[in-house]
């Protein structure tokens, strides 16, 4: 378990916490996506669904290192940013989400356009850019069931880091084939699982196994990196089938143990 910095800051890792929530640790800087800190066993209602959470986080957040940034892919729902999660966003100096998202945070929360760009940038650090990537959560016609979604790309202007993209919740492979066709994409943390409730349906508001190797191809082979998909109730598709999906499409998938660093690739070329 990690407690603190316990990778260097020269090192460019990734660790997953629980659900979407995942600290980065990118160009010496860090931050985290999607807060989500609530004990396992809390039940929300969020709108017309119940939700509930099935495993507690790898970290408290006593437990996180100091944070320069953090990006939430959308505010409506629990499971991406839940009762505590809140409190470690609002505490935060630097938070980029939706616009809508924003305004509902309040705060130093900005809210990105899609491909707009902030960037980070403190004296004897390489600058991190931070681009809001399109996003849909479901299929075209659920925009006013779901509200507004964005995915980030994280990445450098000279390429001395991998870029890292954060698909937050979404089905958009059109935006992902986009976004590869702007920027290098060398890590894609993919939120994974279907998503789904019975309320809805056969909807899935969240990439399915095959969906995902899709997305894959289209951004061009980086390193997959499973987020969102274990420690809520309502994935549809579990661990074993989404591993058996990638490895029938002959792709790899890493699927890391919640709590514990994954070292980023170097940036490739293409």
């Amino acid at each position: 378990m990690v407690t603190d910095v316990a990778v260097t800051r020269a090192v460019n890792t990734v660790t997953v916490l629980g659900g979407p929530t995942a600290l980065i640790h990118l160009a010496g800087w860090t931050l985290l996506t999607d807060p989500t800190f609530d004990a396992a066993g809390t039940e929300y209602q969020d709108g017309p669904v119940p939700v509930r959470k099935t495993a507690d986080p790898a970290l408290k957040p006593s437990q996180l290192p100091a944070l320069d940034a953090v990006v939430v892919s959308h505010t409506g729902h629990l499971d991406n940013l839940d009762t505590a999660g809140r409190t470690v966003a609002s505490a935060a100096s630097n938070v980029f989400t939706t616009v809508a998202g924003a305004t509902d945070l309040g705060g130093a929360a900005v809210g990105l356009e899609p491909w707009q760009t902030r960037t980070l940038s403190k004296p004897g650090r390489t600058p991190l850019n931070i681009t809001a990537v399109p996003a849909r959560h479901g299929p075209v016609g659920t925009e006013d069931l779901t509200g507004p979604v964005t995915g980030f790309l994280l990445h450098t202007d000279d390429d001395s880091t991998p870029s890292v993209y954060v698909s937050g919740d979404t089905v958009d492979l059109d935006a992902m084939s986009a976004l590869a066709g702007r920027y290098r994409v060398d890590v894609a943390l993919l939120h994974l699982g279907a998503a789904g409730f019975e309320a809805f349906g056969d909807v899935r508001l969240s990439l399915t196994a095959v969906q995902a190797v899709e997305a894959r191809r289209l951004l061009g082979d980086p390193l997959v990196v499973a987020v969102h998909a274990e420690g809520w109730a309502h994935y549809t598709e579990d661990r074993s089938h989404v591993q058996q999906t990638f490895d029938a499409a002959g792709v790899p998938l890493y699927w890391p143990t919640p709590g514990e660093p994954v070292t980023l690739p170097a940036p490739h070329t293409r």
